[in-house]
């Protein structure tokens, strides 16, 4: 009978086809196979959601929230760049650099006398101090330092020491950079190739200059005095080490003694600065003017030679104080002797030498 029912199952399909056939008889003998195994239980009858390998589904709005975390993460780490680093700046141009020239572009000048003029040149900092920066820095404060001038027209170049030198300290946010300046103090000569070169120059035309280079090594309190002789725009060097031992609060020791020789009282370079420094600092920097000829308020009348030299290096202590010379070629020849070209201060010759003087008490730039 039993036999007889299984067939009978078999051979006449249920209302719901082979599927309730195939459940009776396994109601029937109490067996099920691997294909009726696998087909249960159905997703229909998993009331909590979950799939075979136990997995939920995710609330609703879930890849939202994790897209607008990404998106926050980006915007905190670009807002760190912008602050912290220059990295999504342009490239910051026009710096200094000892190693290679870079163009500088002219940005004001000034006529100081008929035949001298002082140009100034941006000068551009990153806004965080990179590596070149701190190479730059580590030579100035060194002591006193100079920047070599290229005529790009005819390949050759010269050496001015700049005036003045300034760093901003505001920041230009949307180019990441400060800007700042430095100033040269040059005389226009005849036969001067570098002199008409720069002097042929117009405000936002670029300059090739190379530097820092350290010319006189020089640390705070290093001298009792210093004794500066200067002539027409040998000035340069005097009023740069002037205004940086007056302004360092570290060198609150050192003296210092200028004589000034100009042509004309018309034709003294940086007077209204010098003499502001002067009144603030009276008990440290003493100033005499020379000039050549014509009336004179303040000056007296003569140029640094033998005699005007003798008296002003009267008190001169061989063991705590130094001569620094700078100035046209006549007048470094009567009191120092000339400097050849390069890196050698060669023989100490003129007056300094007549009044004993030894060449490790004089430097000529």
């Amino acid at each position: 009978m039993a036999g007889a029912r299984l067939r009978l199952l078999q051979r006449r399909p249920g209302a719901h086809g082979a599927c309730v056939s195939a459940r009776s008889i396994q109601g029937y003998r109490g067996y099920s196979t691997p294909a009726t195994q696998a087909a249960d239980p159905s997703p229909a009858s998993d009331p909590k959601g979950e799939g075979a390998q136990g997995k939920k589904e995710r609330p609703p709005g879930t890849y939202i929230i994790w897209a607008m975390e990404a998106i926050g993460a980006t915007a905190a780490f670009i807002y760190y760049l912008h602050l912290y680093t220059d990295l999504l700046k342009p490239k910051v141009e026009e710096r200094l650099n000892p190693d290679k020239y870079t163009p500088f572009t002219l940005v004001e000048r000034e006529s100081l006398t008929g035949d001298t003029t002082r140009f100034r040149f941006r000068i551009n900092r990153p806004r965080f101090n990179e590596e070149l920066e701190q190479l730059a820095d580590g030579i100035i404060t060194q002591g006193a330092w100079a920047l070599d001038v290229k005529d790009h027209l005819v390949q050759t170049y010269r050496t001015y020491t700049p005036v003045d030198y300034v760093v901003a300290t505001e920041v230009d946010d949307e180019r990441g950079l400060r800007e700042g300046y430095c100033d040269l103090v040059v005389k226009r000569y005849p036969g001067g190739s570098l002199s008409r070169f720069l002097h042929n120059t117009q405000v936002g035309d670029r300059v090739e200059m190379r530097g820092p280079i350290l010319t006189w090594p020089y640390s705070p309190n290093k001298y009792r005095r210093l004794y500066m002789v200067a002539g027409g725009t040998g000035i340069a060097p005097m009023y740069q080490l002037i205004d940086r031992i007056l302004g360092d609060p570290a060198d609150s020791a050192t003296q210092i003694s200028l004589l000034y020789g100009s042509q004309s009282e018309t034709d003294i370079i940086y007077r209204e600065q010098l003499d502001e420094l002067a009144k603030k600092h009276p008990e440290r920097l003493s100033i005499k003017y020379l000039v050549d000829r014509g009336p004179a308020s303040a000056a007296q009348p003569g140029r640094p030679d033998a005699r005007s030299v003798g008296e002003f290096v009267g008190g001169f202590d061989k063991s705590k104080d130094v001569v620094l010379v700078c100035g046209p070629d006549p007048m470094m020849a009567a009191v120092s002797g000339m400097r050849p070209i390069g890196s050698t201060q060669g023989p100490l010759r003129g007056c300094l030498r007549d009044l004993g003087l030894a060449p490790e008490h004089v430097f000529k730039f």
